[in-house]
């Protein structure tokens, strides 16, 4: 933590400080108090009264929960955005997208995820880099590694794939918990999916519907018709499946949904600036694909 701006880093750090807090009980408030209790009096209330507010708006988001997808004009986020207006309230999904830790070793070596993702086709020193430095908290980190194209497809927030523990981040984290079941890292490491397809660019996902070893096929032609479904509204499910003629249980649903994991909230606070926090869909264990518990405040920040 940074303990002149209250700040907890997003990402992989984000993500072990919130495991620590579901196994010792800690919450949001008892881990960053010495912050604020060192600070003055006026300014102790002003972020106390902020964080009131962000944990209202975060009661609000509830009700996301009930709907099968997530998509821009959903009717809770716009309800937000009317009732926080004076904040000048922003909502946006920081989840969605590829989160370079989190892949298997089989996605970094797979040619058109890399050739999509990578400058010159190459991971080779992405990953030395990565095993020198450890997790990542920030996609900056990896611009000298990544496509400027494809740098907007990149995120630092996100779950670990249950699916995908031949990974970096569950070999760190299993190993930092000395752990190696997967159902003893819940919720960190689940099965909800990697990106909401309803809230990102087609292009971002169509090296995964093209991947040779998903064997959909004539897959270009079903991309075609997938991005023009999207481009004409959200999706759900259902509607992916049948496109691409493949059941929910094939592997590509591991990478997408219609359910956004990780959610950025941004207001402005009068007399304080402005502030950020991140909100988690916690999964509901052995619910349905998707099924959301709650979503639960992980994270703030104040900006001056």
């Amino acid at each position: 933590m940074d303990n002149e701006s209250g700040a907890i880093e997003a990402g992989a750090v984000l993500l072990l400080f919130f495991l620590a807090a579901v196994l010792s009980g800690v919450t949001l408030f008892a881990a960053s108090g010495i912050t604020y209790f060192q600070r003055t009096k006026n300014d102790f209330n002003e972020k106390m009264e902020a964080q009131k507010l962000l944990e209202a708006i975060v009661d609000d988001m509830q009700e996301l929960k009930i709907y099968p997808f997530d998509d821009r004009q959903n009717a809770v986020l716009d309800k937000l955005r009317i009732t926080y207006d004076q904040y000048s309230l922003e909502i946006t999904d920081v989840s969605s997208g590829y989160h370079l830790d989190f892949l298997s070793d089989e996605d970094l070596h797979d040619r058109l995820i890399v050739e999509y993702l990578f400058l010159n086709g190459n991971t080779s020193a992405f990953i030395r880099w990565r095993d020198e430095n450890g997790l990542s908290s920030s996609t900056e980190k990896w611009r000298e590694f990544i496509r400027e194209e494809a740098l907007s497809a990149c995120v630092a927030c996100g779950w670990i794939p249950v699916s995908q523990i031949n990974s970096f981040a569950y070999r760190t984290v299993s190993a930092s918990w000395a752990e190696g079941r997967t159902e003893n890292l819940f919720p960190l490491v689940n099965d909800f999916p990697v990106m909401n397809v309803n809230m990102v660019a087609p292009e971002i996902f169509k090296p995964l519907i093209m991947r040779n070893a998903f064997k959909i096929e004539k897959a270009a032609e079903k991309f075609e018709t997938l991005k023009n479904k999207l481009l004409a509204g959200p999706v759900m499910d259902s509607d992916m499946a049948s496109i691409l003629n493949i059941p929910l249980s094939h592997m590509l649903f591991g990478y997408l949904g219609t359910k956004t994991a990780f959610w950025k909230i941004s207001f402005v606070f009068p007399g304080l600036g402005v502030v950020e926090g991140i909100t988690a869909a916690i999964p509901k264990k052995d619910g349905r694909r998707q099924e959301i518990e709650e979503y639960r405040l992980i994270d703030r920040r104040f900006i001056p």
